[in-house]
């Protein structure tokens, strides 16, 4: 009778190990093949981890040493990327473990991938599984579920109910400066400080607002704190690649992980939960922030099941995992290489300040109208060169009508909070300039580091002091009546 039993059991691991080795060898094999008749080139793919070796090496020596801060960023952050590209061209092909990588360097294609996205899916497929852990909500949908997602979020972010945000993003910006303020009143009217950490906080705190329509609590800091903590393990640039059942070993990058996922998990169902109970009370939250737009198939679906209950609020969940943690830190990160890019270009800062001080002086209030007028922050001719002015008269004009340019994606998919990216930057930087001049600290280390976004390889996640990247020297200038020297 053991015998007979054997037969099911041995039939799944032979299906099992079949599923292995086409996941490892057939398919990769016979995409190759596929690729190379259709004229593209790249590397010859090695069972089981591809090119990840090669890549692991690339990143480590790039990241070895940092660089001038008028280098070309693409060698360190991207440096296995640049290389496919300058050996094979460009259509070309490598290989992230079993899966191919494919790079596409003709504007034409690139419009037509991302504007028919019926028939090319932006899926994130990794087999990192920390990663999975953060690209969750709107990210990973596809087909009609993102279609109806996108839509039921979409009146969120039109910038008519974006536009009144304006004098609480400004409230946010004032707390952070009145900061700095101080500090450089502290030091005889200037400080030398790494910005980082306060950009993230002042992102946070604006986010708490759209999402929450809640001050900067400390349950939503240490949430965002959790959340940049899981980001940072996933490292998904330099390592894309985990074994099958990688996540049940029981290291301690994986449990500290399965904790801050629990954590992050707990945060969000109180919210949700608090917000039923007022609704059941009676006393609904006034506001329709974005947590109430998550939240309306639940508010609609009085008589659902337990099974049908949960998976919507995981579906919340998961929404508010990517907004919040995407929501700030891609601003953080805009603020700060803003800041030391224009530190770097001081005739830049000040034709920014001077434009700022026309345009603002006198308000007590900015309005979205005020920051229409602002034009001194767009791209320019030759790209690698610092030149906002290339983007005077608008994105298309400096790219030729070419998708040479897309801070923001492009397409239907295109990111959906790009409006509220640009209020909230612009009102900050320009806040920033009728209050300060700023400059690179002489310990400032030039090294942009990449996972899920570009930060400071040396910035706030440092230890020491010493290799703070983000230091940039401000000092308070608030009459702008004289230039002052820095330290």
């Amino acid at each position: 009778m053991w015998k007979i039993a054997l037969i099911p059991v041995f039939g799944i691991l032979v299906l099992w190990a079949w599923q292995f080795f086409n996941w490892v060898w057939v398919k990769p094999r016979k995409t190759e093949k596929l690729f190379r008749k259709q004229g593209m080139k790249g590397s010859s793919y090695k069972f089981l981890f591809g090119d990840t070796k090669e890549a692991e090496l690339m990143y480590k020596e790039a990241y070895s040493k940092p660089i001038d801060i008028h280098d070309d960023i693409a060698p360190r952050i991207m440096p296995n990327i640049l290389h496919a590209i300058k050996t094979y061209g460009n259509y070309s092909f490598i290989w992230s473990g079993p899966r191919p990588r494919v790079f596409v360097m003709d504007p034409d294609v690139i419009r037509e991938v991302l504007t028919k996205y019926h028939t090319y899916h932006k899926s994130f497929k990794t087999s990192n599984e920390i990663a999975k852990m953060l690209a969750t909500g709107l990210v990973i949908k596809e087909g009609e579920e993102w279609a109806k997602a996108r839509m039921k979020l979409n009146p969120a972010f039109h910038l008519e109910k974006l536009k009144p945000m304006v004098p609480a993003i400004q409230g946010c910006s004032q707390n952070t400066l009145n900061e700095w303020k101080e500090m450089a009143s502290k030091g005889g009217g200037s400080c030398c400080f790494d910005v980082y950490p306060y950009l993230e906080v002042f992102t946070s705190s604006v986010l708490a607002r759209l999402m929450f329509d809640s001050t900067y609590t400390e349950q939503l800091k240490q949430t965002f704190l959790q959340l940049s903590e899981l980001a940072f393990m996933g490292k998904l640039a330099t390592n894309p690649l985990t074994l099958p059942g990688e996540k049940y070993f029981p290291t301690k990058k994986n449990r500290r992980a399965k904790e801050i996922d629990k954590y992050v998990r707990a945060s969000f169902t109180s919210m949700i939960n608090q917000r039923l109970e007022k609704r059941k009370a009676g006393a609904e939250h006034a506001n329709q922030d974005l947590l109430y737009l998550f939240m309306q198939e639940l508010y609609d679906g009085e008589n659902l099941n337990d099974g049908d209950r949960q998976r919507i609020i995981d579906d919340i969940i998961g929404q508010c995992k990517i907004f919040f943690y995407a929501g700030y830190e891609t601003n953080s990160n805009l603020l700060t290489w803003t800041m030391v890019m224009l530190s770097a270009h001081q005739d830049w800062q000040a034709r920014a300040r001077e434009e700022a001080v026309q345009v603002l002086r006198n308000k007590n209030e900015i309005t979205y109208e005020d920051l229409g007028k602002l034009k001194i922050e767009h791209w320019g001719k030759d790209a690698g060169e610092f030149n906002p002015e290339r983007f005077a008269q608008g994105i298309m004009k400096a790219t030729k009508g070419e998708n040479a340019y897309m801070p923001f994606g492009w397409g239907p998919r295109i990111c959906i909070a790009q409006n509220f990216a640009l209020l909230e930057s612009k009102t900050f930087l320009a806040m920033l300039l009728l209050n300060f001049s700023f400059q690179l600290s002489p310990t400032y280390v030039h090294a942009p580091f990449v996972d899920f976004t570009l930060h400071p390889q040396f910035g706030a996640r440092s230890n020491s002091a010493k290799e703070t990247l983000a230091r940039v020297t401000l000092l308070l200038d608030v009459d702008h009546s004289k230039h002052v020297r820095g330290c």
